[in-house]
């Protein structure tokens, strides 16, 4: 999957915002508790749960939650793989991003390199009023 490098900004930039939680890494061969949930206390209600659309620390709080980029930031900032388990690029203007195999939504479903191209065309189409439209003027 190829991608301008606006678009690899973008997506270092939206780390930055969601980088407020980190996920545990669990040591082999811990029993884990029957019932998994995570219960999280958030000032305000969240305006939009659209990774498109959501602006605020409430949204990014749940949306980081909710799902993974290609690449994700551990607690020092750094870049990590997330849903790409590599990424690379010869120019810095397109990228090759390689994906996890057992990348999967909710339901079971595998997470494709479509699933990134839409969303990312999604984010830059005008009827979607994303806040981050503006994003498709730095691809040229």
């Amino acid at each position: 999957m190829k991608h301008p490098v606006s678009l690899l900004c973008t997506a270092l930039w939206l780390c930055g915002l969601s980088s407020l939680s980190y996920a545990a890494e669990v040591p082999e061969g811990t029993v884990l508790a029957q019932k998994q949930e995570l219960v999280r206390h958030i000032k305000d209600e969240p305006a939009s749960l659209d990774p498109a659309k959501a602006v605020g620390l409430p949204e990014i709080q749940v949306i980081r939650d909710l799902y993974e980029g290609l690449v994700n930031q551990n607690e020092k900032g750094e870049l990590v793989p997330g849903v790409a388990t590599r990424w690379q690029s010869n120019d810095n203007r397109v990228w090759t991003f390689t994906l996890r195999d057992n990348a999967k939504w909710s339901d079971g479903t595998p997470v494709t390199a479509q699933d990134f191209v839409y969303s990312w065309r999604r984010l830059v189409d005008p009827k979607t009023t994303s806040p981050f439209a503006w994003f498709a003027a730095l691809a040229g």
